[in-house]
């Protein structure tokens, strides 16, 4: 294989190459767009909003030969998710084919190893490059631009070097929503110039900020989770060209410098050696560019490999060599800022930065491209041999009472492309432990459970989703500990050391077709509260005005036992077209509806008992806005908007004072980053005692982790509640908040 001298890429500055006029036809093509001509400035003299993105990456596709644009998404604010493929034009010609082949090499079950090898000498390796998943670390979505027009316009020998021998998978925008909130903020808030003055207003963003996207959800942390709509798209795109490489592009404190692998410890057990390997290699290769340049950086330090669901640990687990590279910046930086030891740094620095390790990434995967495919093909080879003779052989998951809950966990790992398989017949197993540390036992499971085996291309990747719980090797690390998805769900869930040979079929995603009422009832019609579609058509009826109560008390009824809790919803206290909404609503929600002719109970109580309360309809406030945190305010608005459809009024702090909260049922106070003491500075005497007298009328308060902290007695004596805290936590939590307050986002940001 020919190699590249390394050293071309950095032999002329890469913001020359890219961005001078003086520059020589032969070095870049004339007829191909520069980002200023459709962008109006250059790149770093100003933040790029979207649709500017959007348009010059549209010329750049109908422009160069080099470059395919496909659209695979939209956000929630309805803004395009779009890929680029940069590769020769003959590569772009076979494009399908080489995907094929890449699938091929995915599956060492289906591809001998001399087909293998043939299929490496022939194929490109997939080098997939993810900008901007954090809306406020922006200078990557400005290297987007540039890297793509280098790769579509350059006639050098790297770049030439780079397109022939690699297929670019350019992601130029993962967080549209997100960067957009961050550059209007900045637009509105700058003077004429940019104040390098850390101080300033253009430096501190307002809440939420731009980190997160529509409903303020961190995605880099939503991979394996894909609770987010970008999310769902970027890994069915993701599931169908299995990259080789992936570098997931950040920024963290201004007065940081710059970060790429090595990772710092721990590195989760789970991730093949080869994984290892090459993150030392493009590491130094890295760090050859960088130092070429003059440029700090540093490795290994800070930023681990060990949650699942991050934009490089979950490549990871799928064979690809996942990065993250972290620029110093991020939303305390804007067009300039000061740092601590006196040196500015600017948006034209961040970017150039994220332009050299992209080029340098690029290379690297051209200059290795047979070693890279030979390396993705072992690591699904071992990751099959390890399931089949390691300590554990398959994952179990049996019928239980709430068998949506289950299947959503079953399409979530189908959806990444994990194997699951189904019994079809009941069946004993020897070897079997639970998820408590019980001693291994032999165990008889249903028809009907599902099978997960480790011995799979993929089964690192169900290890580290499904296993009770990860080894880690060190005592304090970077962010996420536990996981475990069966937990997570709430889902009965096993593990065998055994092979297993009972019969399986093959599962496909799971679509849901039963519930429903099967007649008309003359007194009730009752559905039992054990699952999460029960939640849903309870708050599907409410919103439709029907009347509906609760039993706190246990019933029998045509030999059924219905358990307290049992929703009642009574034919005489509702409208003549009952019948056709509750049947609608069962089918629509996979709800067993029973529909009873008489409240008299075979035993216990009836349904016009006392004990049988109604449910008013709720109007729920939930509070936002500083100092609440983002992501806790998004999970909740998230959870009500598309889980259960329960309509709520986001509040803001600050109209708590004024609003009118007599007809609120609920109000909800979410994290202010658990200690309590964002509410207390917010929330003063005179409203402490509002909220307490709508308390005595019946109101509801809900406080979740600081929240639940400030309706504390200690805290604002809302509540009689006390709570025991450790001090030193306690203390160690003041200081840091302080210490953000005074500083912020000046070291080390969260990836």
């Amino acid at each position: 294989m020919r190699r590249a001298p390394f050293l071309c890429i950095v032999a002329v500055p890469l913001l020359f190459i890219l961005l001078s006029p003086l520059v020589a036809q032969e070095v870049l093509n004339p007829k191909i767009p520069t980002p200023q001509s459709v962008i109006g400035h250059e790149i770093g003299e100003r933040f790029t909003h979207f649709y500017l993105a959007e348009q010059y990456y549209k010329a750049l596709a109908a422009a160069s030969d080099r470059v395919q644009l496909v659209k695979y998404g939209e956000t929630y604010e309805g803004r395009a998710l779009y890929l680029l493929f940069i590769s020769s034009p003959e590569n772009l010609k076979r494009l399908e084919k080489i995907r094929e082949n890449i699938v091929a090499l995915s599956d060492p079950r289906k591809t001998d190893a001399a087909t293998a090898e043939s299929l490496m000498k022939t194929t490109p390796p997939v080098c997939w490059l993810s900008y901007n998943v954090h809306g406020n670390e922006s200078s990557s979505a400005e290297a987007a631009l540039m890297v793509a027009y280098r790769l579509a316009a350059g006639n050098d020998v790297d770049t030439k070097f780079i397109i022939e021998n690699t297929v670019a998978v350019i992601d130029p925008l993962v967080n549209p929503d997100g960067r957009e909130r961050y550059v209007n903020f900045y637009e509105e808030t700058e003077g004429k110039m940019p104040s390098t003055d850390l101080n300033a207003a253009e430096h501190h963003e307002d809440w939420p900020g731009g980190r997160v996207n529509h409903y303020l959800f961190d995605l880099n942390r939503d991979w394996a989770w894909q609770t987010q709509r970008e999310t769902q798209a970027r890994i069915k795109m993701y599931r169908q060209w299995n990259p080789q490489v992936h570098v997931d592009y950040h920024e963290m404190g201004t007065d940081s410098s710059y970060y790429f692998p090595p990772n710092a410890l721990p590195i989760n057990e789970n991730i093949s050696p080869q994984v290892v390997k090459w993150l030392k290699i493009f590491g130094k290769e890295n760090a050859a560019a960088f130092d070429a340049h003059g440029w700090q950086y540093f490795t290994h330090e800070d930023f681990d490999l060990f949650y699942p669901a991050y934009g490089d640990s979950w490549p990871a687990f799928n064979g690809a060599i996942g990065m993250t590279y972290e620029q110093a910046g991020g939303g305390a930086a804007g067009l300039d800022v000061k740092r601590r030891d006196e040196t500015f740094l600017s948006l034209k620095d961040r970017v150039a930065h994220h332009v050299g390790s992209s080029f340098s990434t690029l290379l690297t995967t051209a200059r290795n491209r047979e070693a890279l495919l030979r390396d993705y093909y072992q690591g699904k080879k071992e990751a099959i041999d390890v399931g089949l003779h390691g300590p554990v052989r398959a994952y179990l998951i049996p019928p239980g009472p709430d068998n949506e809950r289950i299947a959503e966990l079953v399409n979530l790992l189908l959806s990444q492309g994990i194997e699951v398989s189904r019994t079809t017949r009941e069946f004993t197993m020897d070897g079997v432990h639970d998820y408590f540390a019980s001693p291994a036992a032999q165990k008889k499971f249903p028809a009907g459970t599902f099978i997960v085996p480790v011995a799979q291309p993929l089964g690192r990747l169900v290890r580290a989703l499904l296993e009770p719980e990860a080894t880690i090797p060190v005592k304090f690390f970077y962010d996420i500990t536990a996981w475990s998805m069966p937990l997570a769900f709430g889902t009965e869930a096993f593990y065998t050391d055994q092979n297993t040979s009972t019969p399986v079929e093959a599962v496909s995603p799971i679509s849901f077709s039963g519930g429903g009422v099967e007649k008309r009832a003359q007194t009730a019609y009752l559905f039992e509260w054990e699952t999460n579609s029960a939640a849903r058509l309870l708050a599907q009826l409410l919103k439709s005005d029907i009347k509906t109560s609760v039993a706190l008390k246990p019933f029998t009824l045509q030999g059924h036992r219905f358990e307290r809790g049992t929703i009642v919803v009574p034919v005489d206290r509702n409208k003549p077209n009952l019948h056709d909404q509750v049947a609608t609503y069962a089918k629509q929600f996979h709800v067993t509806v029973y529909a009873e002719d008489t409240m008299l109970s075979e035993s216990g109580i009836d349904l016009g008992s006392n004990f049988v309360r109604s449910i008013r309809k709720p109007k729920i406030a939930v509070l936002t806005g500083s100092p609440v945190s983002p992501t806790e305010f998004g999970a909740i608005w998230n959870l009500f908007d598309n889980r259960y459809g329960i309509d709520f009024t986001a509040l803001k702090i600050d109209q708590l004072r004024s609003a009118d909260i007599h007809d609120y049922t609920v109000i909800i106070l979410p994290d202010d980053q658990g200690t309590g003491r964002g509410y207390s500075r917010a929330i003063d005497r005179n409203t402490v005692d509002k909220l307490k007298n709508w308390m005595r009328e019946g109101g509801t308060l809900i406080g979740i982790k600081g929240g639940a902290v400030f309706a504390t007695e200690k805290r604002s004596g809302i509540s009689s509640v006390t709570y025991k805290y450790v001090l030193k936590r306690d203390e160690e939590a003041r200081l840091q908040e302080e210490k953000a307050q005074a500083a912020p986002t000046t070291a080390g940001a969260p990836r």
